[in-house]
């Protein structure tokens, strides 16, 4: 059974970003990272998370933070548009980068799309794998591990599952990004079909103490 603070759902992007952040500092466990990124830290994690964006479609993509708190955004507009060419179809690695997402999902995208446009839609087939079995070696193996896409109700819906996720900074320019991979498969789907949410779970949604202030400002209705 799911606790319901766990389940977030929001109109936007920024809409589930805030109120995630919201449910983990309030709800998640706190534990030092033994091995992972930002060893030594630590971190506040919930045990799952259930996210759903109804309108991931909404401009802008990018979350603001209010003006004079002293942290930037994590991200916006140009930043999610440079990380979707660069790492969620891009197939280049950088010079100290072991993998990007787009090595794994652009030789998956053509068959992903071909099932949809096949069945019209009517499939739980198309889904693409991130990481193969020599990933789990890594440093860092892929955050993101599964992208699945489905219609539902005439909607084309994304579903995601992260391994580990950084609230602050990842989940915002993840699922911008993400939001334009749905936006290029839409384009290429050849039956009547609108743009529709994103379902994303994951069992490492986490976040840092130093963003918990910045966390009050957003949610200040709340306190």
């Amino acid at each position: 059974m799911l606790f319901q603070y766990n389940i977030v759902e929001g109109r936007t992007i920024e809409d589930v970003w805030r109120d995630i952040m919201w449910c983990a500092v309030r709800k998640g466990f706190d534990y030092r990272v033994e091995v992972g990124s930002y060893e030594g830290q630590i971190r506040r994690q919930l045990d799952y998370a259930v996210l759903r964006v109804l309108e991931p479609s909404t401009r802008p993509l990018g979350v603001r933070v209010p003006e004079g708190c002293g942290i930037p955004a994590p991200t916006d507009e140009d930043k999610i548009w440079k990380y979707f060419k660069r790492y969620i179809i891009g197939t280049e690695k950088g010079l100290n980068e072991d993998y990007t997402y787009g090595m794994f999902i652009a030789p998956q995208l053509p068959r992903a799309i071909e099932i949809l446009n096949k069945s019209r839609g009517n499939t739980n087939q198309a889904a693409i794998t991130i990481g193969d079995e020599a990933s789990i070696n890594l440093d860092d193996p892929p955050c993101l591990k599964v992208i699945t896409f489905k219609v539902v109700n005439g909607l084309l819906q994304m579903g995601l599952f992260f391994r580990s996720w950084d609230l602050f900074t990842g989940l915002p320019e993840n699922l911008g990004g993400l939001q334009l991979l749905k936006e290029y498969v839409l384009a290429q789907l050849e039956f009547d079909v609108q743009d529709g949410p994103i379902v994303a779970f994951s069992d490492g949604l986490h976040l840092y103490e130093m963003y918990f202030k910045l966390v009050n400002v957003l949610n200040v209705d709340k306190i």
